[in-house]
């Protein structure tokens, strides 16, 4: 049909409505988590919404994720679930920013580790993590062990295990339910030794996670140090509801594992609407009830 001064004026009316409809849902209608946290503010960790796992705790201006002894293990993560992903199957995008501190008793005995994690929801602790697991996966060597949850993570590699990279004792990896790096950026040895900023990608579009590391208390490292790898969040086996935060441990070297700030900030963009029952209805249908109620 011919759109001019035949049509009438109800029916460009209610293309009007559509048109506004199809666009508003699609933009607002989205699922996002965000929170940013500067634990050296007083009062921060009070009003954190923060769940403590094992040995870790909050210590005044920081978190502390490992106590100050060998086989220690701990995590920290938000008190709520952040969707991943929806029933259509699309996929959140998230950053989440950091600054945080590890600090070796020995600088040339550093050992465990740390890391960033996504996983299921509410959070628990593998009880066969500390030391090279970092707190975040099991022991796979030990046949006692049958539960393993899937999680995704950026690790910072402090020791260097025999499922490390070759060549190199400290790096910066992603892993995918497992301590070996999918990828891995080599870093100096003993660098983990002050405080650090890094920056987390999740890029839902290209399946890619990302992340940078910079040493703020290392004059001689001014550079920035990058990984990333594709990784799909749900053939990972990461449920729809997950689990953000961080997990370290000690082995049978010390270190402190401290996270000094934290923030986040997720997207999952749903192009559906909400009927007066609470059910989701796709735009289109909204749209096409709009028109064929003209005739």
């Amino acid at each position: 049909m011919a759109m001019g001064k035949n049509v009438p004026k109800t029916l460009l009316l209610r293309l009007s409505v559509a048109y506004y409809l199809l666009c508003a849902t699609t933009l607002s209608h989205a699922t996002s988590v965000s929170f940013s946290y500067n634990f050296s503010t007083p009062g921060a960790l009070t009003r954190a919404d923060l769940k403590y796992i094992s040995n870790a705790t909050a210590a005044g201006d920081r978190i502390d994720l490992t106590k100050d002894t060998i086989w220690s293990t701990g995590r920290v993560a938000y008190g709520q679930p952040v969707p991943l992903w929806d029933n259509t199957g699309k996929v959140a995008s998230f950053t989440s920013n950091f600054t945080f501190a590890i600090k070796p008793h020995n600088s040339t005995a550093q050992g465990g580790g740390m890391t960033f994690f996504v996983g299921a929801y509410p959070p628990i602790l593998p009880q066969d993590s500390n030391g090279g697991f970092l707190g975040l996966v099991n022991n796979p060597g030990n046949p006692a062990n049958t539960n393993f949850p899937a999680a995704v993570a950026v690790e910072f590699d402090a020791f260097k295990n025999d499922w490390d990279p070759n060549g190199t004792v400290n790096h910066v990896g992603v892993d995918v339910n497992s301590v070996t790096s999918a990828a891995y950026a080599p870093l100096p040895d003993g660098c983990f030794n002050g405080t650090m900023s890094a920056w987390v990608r999740y890029d839902a579009n290209a399946s890619t996670l990302s992340a940078t590391l910079r040493f703020d208390d290392l004059p001689g490292l001014l550079g920035l140090y990058n990984v990333s790898a594709n990784v799909d969040l749900k053939a990972a086996g990461l449920p729809q509801q997950a689990a953000v935060g961080f997990s370290a441990a000690t082995g049978a070297f010390v270190e402190r594992h401290q996270i000094l700030s934290w923030s986040f900030e997720s997207t999952l963009a749903s192009a559906a609407v909400i009927n007066k029952t609470g059910k989701w209805l796709p735009t289109f249908l909204i749209v096409f009830l709009i028109l064929v109620s003209h005739y």
